[in-house]
């Protein structure tokens, strides 16, 4: 009986070193871009939306692009944000946070970027625009 409920829970504890998963907070901005934007006062905004980059590792070795990962995941984000048919120039209120899990020789982490986009031009300045299209 004692043999077994020692190797229940040497088991239980293997487990738990080779299946594991993390996730933190990395940066919260007020305004993200991949770009120089220039802020006009009437703004218009969209929902949220979230962005991933990831990477995968085997054996501890990652495949994936591991530069930028951060402007990526914003930019993938904003990417969203158009194929939804909303503003796309930046994120407002914008949260970065990276997720992991591993399982024994494979695992994945991803940098994960969420928030309101943005556009710069104001709902004046797009009605102005397809007035002139018509007029032309």
């Amino acid at each position: 009986m004692r043999l077994s409920k020692s190797l229940i829970v040497g088991t239980f504890l293997g487990s738990a070193f080779f299946i594991s998963g993390c996730s933190q907070n990395i940066a919260k901005f007020s305004v993200a871009t991949t770009g120089n934007m220039n802020m006009p006062s009437n703004l218009q905004k969209g929902t949220t939306v979230e962005g991933k980059d990831c990477i995968t590792r085997v054996f501890g070795i990652p495949f994936g692009n591991r530069n930028n990962r951060v402007s990526n995941a914003v930019g993938k984000a904003l990417d969203m944000a158009t194929k939804k048919g909303q503003p796309n120039d930046a994120l407002v209120n914008v949260d970065i946070r990276s997720s992991s899990w591993n399982i024994i020789i494979f695992g994945r982490q991803c940098i994960i970027a969420k928030g309101q986009p943005i556009g710069a031009s104001s709902v004046n300045d797009s009605k102005a625009s397809k007035k002139e299209s018509k007029d032309s």
